[in-house]
């Protein structure tokens, strides 16, 4: 780990630096688990006491209860128990996870709101940590839709696959499905119907509260397609390419999107500000070897996480500056992974017109 730029993990606006410690003296602390712990906030003024609901018991004690979903279980209980009875010990609070192979809300109860604050704040660091550890399976997205991108896209697929000489690694499979040409903004792992709900609602209210005020500044928001960029530190060995876009707006909506997602749990914020971008070619797309795609390419359920990269110099140099062209933003998806809607885009578990 780079002590000067530690891993960084955010619950809603304040951030939690992750520490990595010796096996020898984590396991002293943590026999049940082998990962990195979270430091303790400690600061008074930084409690969150304002954004739970804490209801006062009979007795005068408090209590709080929230979803999390029953797959997280585990996590919070630990090994024979451990992690809750820590957890417990440590905020001097009881702990009540539904039993096994149940769903209902976690239940908190302490002697002050302070306490419970205190437990409900690990539990969710808890959680976002194994969010972050589950394979994403929705993504805000923006569907690519005009005739214009469509119609260059084809063109630049068509130019590559004829034009590129023999043996860079190309290959039809590689490259996304035009029906699925889209923006991504960020993704997420919604692990049961409660988180997809939340999500669909969170993204519905964000219509008023994110996205009116900035498109009462623009009037409405037009996006350009021009340019490529790769991931990975060698053209020679790329695994994706995509395309660059260009449009102030909806660099404004799309960091004020994540970071209401961010304060709602969903996801967890990595970078400052949200890369846009439009995924062209990508490994994992594959057919016919490791990576390969279950009936075609395009974002189909992959067989492998494993790729295969392919040699991006001569693409970047034919056509680093290509523009694919312009289109209004009209709506925006909850996009569900490896899925297809009868348009032959992804399913959308919740959308918002602009």
């Amino acid at each position: 780990m780079d002590v000067m730029s530690p891993e960084l993990m955010w619950i809603g606006t304040r951030c939690y630096r992750i520490n990595q410690v010796s096996e020898q003296s984590y396991l002293q602390q943590q026999p049940d688990e082998n990962k990195p712990y979270v430091e303790e906030d400690l600061y008074e003024e930084d409690d969150r006491e304002a954004d739970y609901e804490i209801q006062i018991c009979e007795g005068g004690k408090f209590q709080t209860s929230f979803h999390v979903p029953s797959v997280f279980f585990a996590m919070i209980i630990g090994s024979k128990g451990t992690t809750r009875r820590r957890l417990e010990t440590e905020t001097k609070t009881q702990i009540v996870v539904p039993r096994q192979g149940t769903e209902g809300d976690i239940t908190v109860k302490g002697a002050s709101r302070k306490t419970v604050t205190a437990c409900r704040q690990r539990i969710e660091l808890i959680v976002l940590g194994a969010r972050s550890r589950q394979q994403f399976t929705h993504f805000l997205s923006i569907p690519l839709s005009s005739n214009e991108i469509r119609t260059n896209y084809v063109k630049f697929r068509e130019k590559i696959l004829t034009e590129l000489p023999v043996g860079f690694g190309m290959d039809e499979s590689l490259f996304q499905n035009a029906d699925k040409l889209h923006m991504t903004l960020f993704t997420m792992s919604l692990m049961d119907n409660e988180d997809r709900s939340q999500a669909a609602l969170l993204l519905q209210e964000c219509r008023e509260t994110v996205i009116d005020p900035i498109l009462a500044n623009y009037g409405s928001i037009e996006i350009r397609i021009r340019g490529l960029e790769y991931m990975n530190d060698d053209p020679h060995a790329v695994d994706v390419l995509y395309a660059k876009v260009e449009s102030e707006a909806l660099q404004q909506i799309a960091d004020e999107l994540m970071q209401r997602f961010v304060s709602s749990g969903l996801v967890q914020k990595k970078y400052d500000r949200v890369k846009l971008h439009v995924t062209l070619i990508n490994s994992l797309f594959r057919d016919g070897g490791s990576g390969a795609m279950a009936g075609g390419g395009g974002e189909e359920e992959p067989r492998s996480n494993a790729r295969v990269t392919f040699d991006a110099t001569t693409i970047l140099r034919e056509f680093g500056h290509y523009d694919f062209g312009a289109q209004k933003v009209s709506d925006i998806h909850l996009s569900q992974r490896y899925s297809t809607a009868c348009d032959g885009y992804y399913e959308a578990t919740g959308q918002i017109k602009l």
